[in-house]
């Protein structure tokens, strides 16, 4: 199983703390995934610019392939919201 982990105002949009699904090959499968168990609307706001950040085992999706990040059984998955400091 994978473990997403949703923080602050994401879990107001996904109903939920986390949750465990089985392990698929790319981040963007596993988003598919969730949106069919959390709704359409829920994967659109993933997937929306600039709306939140990703970290697989704590690194962030930037350095590891953008959404084509490739996933392994047991990863952990946190979903941040995207804040810009200024």
């Amino acid at each position: 199983m994978v473990k997403v982990v949703f923080y602050e105002s994401i879990q107001n949009h996904s109903g939920c703390e986390s949750i465990e699904l089985e392990p698929v090959e790319a981040l963007i499968i596993l988003i598919d995934k969730l949106g069919e168990k959390l709704g359409t609307d829920f994967k659109e706001y993933l997937l929306r610019d600039d709306t939140c950040f990703f970290l697989i085992n704590g690194k962030s999706i930037s350095r590891t392939g953008g959404l084509n990040t490739r996933l392994e059984p047991n990863d952990k998955i946190e979903i941040l919201p995207f804040i810009e400091a200024g």
